[in-house]
């Protein structure tokens, strides 16, 4: 059997999408497909980086820099969110996929597939997103989609609202997604499945937070 990548039909249609991956030899179309995620996810971070998401340290700075300088740093973190947008789909695809290979012994390219769905969930939440933060004049912190505002009435401790911050509707929808796909490819147990995706993002949030507590440009 021949399966054709679709992230539309392996997103919204997971059912027959899991089926055919599962019993196909033969795999097509996935180099365009990672193409496209790849200039989404491109164009996604390039856009909010022009509009300052993410880089509030650096607008705080400009009472303290010369034109010259604080336009350089713009430019800088600019060129580092550009470059976030190929290596976050890198990681979230070969690197994650490699981990979980190493849980569920199943063929690698069908767990990048499987990974290129939940990405397509993730890029969305960050187009959504932007908008929210521009015209609600809001940071990421106060993300709607996230437990961020919430944790805010809860913690005073900056790092833990970075943490939870991280924690959204769209976040969930790519944990149980992947759930969904990797506990029927694998003879291992299911919990085991579940237990390695949660500790996968569980250790993507800690890392996050804690390069947003220091003040340095988040990538994932």
């Amino acid at each position: 059997m021949t399966y054709r990548v679709q992230l539309l039909n392996g997103v919204f249609l997971p059912g027959a999408s899991k089926y055919r991956l599962n019993q196909a030899e033969e795999v097509v179309c996935f180099g365009s497909k990672l193409l496209v995620l790849y200039v989404f996810s491109i164009l996604i971070f390039g856009i909010g980086a022009y509009f300052g998401i993410g880089s509030e340290s650096v607008s705080k700075e400009v009472a303290d820099l010369n034109i010259e300088a604080f336009e350089t740093k713009k430019l800088l973190v600019f060129a580092g969110e550009l470059a976030a947008g190929i290596l976050f789909p890198s990681l979230f695809l070969f690197l994650a996929s490699l981990f979980f290979w190493t849980f569920i012994d199943y063929e690698y390219m069908k767990i990048v597939i499987v990974q290129m769905f939940a990405l397509a969930v993730v890029l969305f939440e960050k187009a959504v997103s932007i908008p929210f933060f521009i015209f609600m004049d809001i940071n990421q912190d106060s993300n709607p989609f996230s437990l961020g505002v919430l944790s805010q009435h809860v913690f005073s401790n900056e790092f833990l609202v970075h943490f939870f911050r991280e924690i959204t509707i769209f976040q969930m929808a790519a944990i149980y997604l992947q759930f969904y796909y990797l506990k029927d490819f694998s003879a291992a147990n299911k919990y085991l499945v579940l237990s390695a995706i949660i500790l996968l993002y569980l250790i993507s949030w800690l890392v996050q937070a804690f390069l947003s507590y220091i003040q340095v440009s988040v990538f994932f």
